[in-house]
């Protein structure tokens, strides 16, 4: 499986730390913290990301059969709820920063594709195109945290 939760310089010294003392040296070299671009894709729930894009595809295929803007903020709404949840049941993810900064990642990448969102008279395509790559830049900045 994946490996998404964030492994930060204080985990490799707590790693190191519960080992044997012969163990320690090999094993120091080889662990190492996550990067910025590592950081990145564990912060961004692409598994959730890929999902809520085929929910939207499968709801706007319905045209007029179906109240469109309540079922767009109902799939948003579940899915956004359940990013922390999934990539804490699902992904063993359980530093609490990491949740949460998915959980906005998620809805960053919603406000970037438009989503129910869309729908409303003061949206505009451009804001979530500012947005999406300010956050992406962002975010890998935090180390992980607790």
């Amino acid at each position: 499986m994946l490996q998404r939760m964030i492994f930060t310089q204080a985990d490799v010294m707590e790693k190191i730390a519960a080992m044997p003392e012969e163990a320690r040296a090999a094993v120091h070299e080889q662990l190492k913290p996550d990067d910025y671009k590592s950081r990145l894709l564990k912060y961004i729930p692409a598994e959730v990301v890929a999902m809520y894009i085929t929910l939207d595809s499968i709801t706007r295929s319905a045209g007029n059969q179906i109240p469109l803007q309540p079922a767009l903020w109902i799939v948003f709404t579940l899915l956004l709820i359940g990013t922390p949840l999934w990539l804490w049941r699902v992904m063993k993810v359980t530093k609490r920063g990491q949740l949460v900064i998915s959980f906005f990642a998620f809805a960053v990448w919603v406000f970037a594709l438009g989503g129910p969102f869309a729908l409303q008279q003061w949206y505009h395509p451009v804001y979530g195109a500012l947005l999406m790559p300010l956050y992406t830049f962002l975010v890998p900045i935090i180390k992980g945290g607790t």
